[in-house]
């Protein structure tokens, strides 16, 4: 099923961010994304040192399989020409109400807002194709991304035969999602 078309404006200093729906016609703005992130950041996300995606992933992750999948995409427009600066995805998992979600954002992004603000617009998508808990596969060493998700109240699942990940979940109730503030 297509994704639901969603749109969501934020300030970043000053640039404006818009985030939206991953289209089948962002191949290219996705490519140079991940093409553009550091050897770091494309470990951290991809769990694997990657340089760029294989057609199958770049296949895969530009056509969204709604409501199991959802994919949103923050980008900036410069010089006429839209640039992908992050992506945050779920995919659900085995439970019907459970989804794995994984977020990247352009290294000179991070820090931002521009992660958080994704994170929660895909919440929204996640609560309105009925899933109340979201989970986060991180490296042990992806000490970035462990706070990013235990400020948002994300919690440490308890794993027992990898220690080079940290499982994190959090489930949520109708549009409750811990920011921290009340």
């Amino acid at each position: 099923m297509k994704a639901p078309e969603f749109h969501d404006t934020i300030t970043v200093g000053d640039t404006e961010v818009q985030i939206r729906t991953m289209h089948p016609q962002d191949r290219e703005i996705e490519v140079q994304f991940v093409r553009n992130l550091s050897p770091q950041s494309r470990y951290y996300r991809f769990h694997a040192a990657i340089k760029e995606l294989t057609p199958s992933m770049l296949e895969h992750f530009t056509n969204v399989n709604y409501p199991d999948e959802m994919a949103l995409i923050a980008t900036v427009t410069e010089d006429g020409v839209e640039r992908e600066i992050g992506v945050a995805r779920y995919v659900r998992l085995d439970s019907p109400v459970t989804a794995e979600f994984a977020i990247v954002v352009a290294d000179e992004f991070q820090g931002k807002g521009v992660g958080t603000r994704l994170l929660l617009d895909l919440r929204s998508c996640a609560i309105a194709a009925g899933i109340t808990d979201l989970k986060a596969t991180v490296l042990s060493e992806n000490r970035r991304m462990y706070e990013f998700c235990r400020k948002l109240g994300f919690e440490v699942e308890p794993r027992h035969n990898d220690y080079s990940t940290v499982e994190l979940g959090k489930h949520f109730e109708g549009t409750r999602f811990a920011t921290g503030r009340k």
